[in-house]
């Protein structure tokens, strides 16, 4: 089968997100007076997750995931924050934060576009993950971006993928894949969405729970190979 249609992920698949949320994170909460150890963060970043599970699993709004991650993570330092005052204060510097690409990436991508048509397919807040993506020097190239919340569907629901198909094609969805980094978000919907899936497993994660990827790789570039290999077969 050749994959023709590729839907990359963006934070941490086609850019580093650790050093934005980093730094994002430590300017935000200086702004409280707070002045957080790699530990603190360490613990932000688990409460964050947590919320955007539970958003994942409809069990919060975006709403409540986006203001109550701050005022959790506060509580536990005895500091009473305005959690919306915090969100804006973050995603403002993640917006403003350098993009940071993972080895190989601009030349995969390029490589992949002279075969494949690519889209990006994120959950996060449009104005943010806009001003982010913008920073791309290959915009240009892809066939399109979309944006859990314009869609008013995140990854892992079917209805965020079918949303796309209805734009692209539906005759697409059986060349399509999927690539990213979150097995709860990206690898479940596109099992969910009945599209192949590829793990990108940079960092080497442990996978304990019952989503099974039908490709794994640990760096980008992989994607090339696998590429090549779906056309060599397709050929023959």
């Amino acid at each position: 089968m050749k994959y023709d249609t590729i839907l990359l992920d963006f934070d941490d698949t086609i850019v580093d997100f650790f050093d934005a949320e980093d730094r994002a994170f430590h300017q935000m909460a200086h702004h409280f007076g707070h002045y957080p150890t790699e530990e603190d963060f360490q613990y932000f970043k688990k409460v964050n997750q947590n919320h955007w599970e539970a958003f994942q699993k409809n069990e919060l709004s975006k709403e409540e995931v986006l203001t109550h991650r701050f005022i959790n993570y506060f509580k536990e330092y005895g500091i009473d924050v305005d959690g919306k005052k915090a969100d804006v204060l973050f995603r403002d510097e993640l917006a403003k934060a350098p993009l940071k690409f993972f080895n190989s990436t601009l030349e995969t991508i390029d490589r992949l576009s002279q075969e494949c048509e690519l889209f990006i397919v994120t959950n996060g807040v449009t104005d943010t993950q806009k001003r982010r993506i913008a920073q791309l020097e290959f915009k240009d190239i892809l066939s399109g971006v979309y944006i859990s919340e314009e869609t008013g569907y995140q990854k892992p629901m079917s209805e965020f993928f079918d949303y796309i198909f209805e734009r692209i094609g539906e005759e697409k969805r059986k060349t399509s894949i999927i690539v990213g980094d979150s097995l709860t978000s990206d690898i479940l919907g596109g099992k969910n969405a009945g599209i192949r899936t590829c793990w990108f497993n940079y960092r080497n994660k442990e996978n304990n729970s019952d989503i099974v990827p039908d490709y794994e790789i640990q760096s980008l570039y992989e994607l090339v190979n696998l590429v090549e290999e779906w056309l060599i077969t397709d050929l023959s």
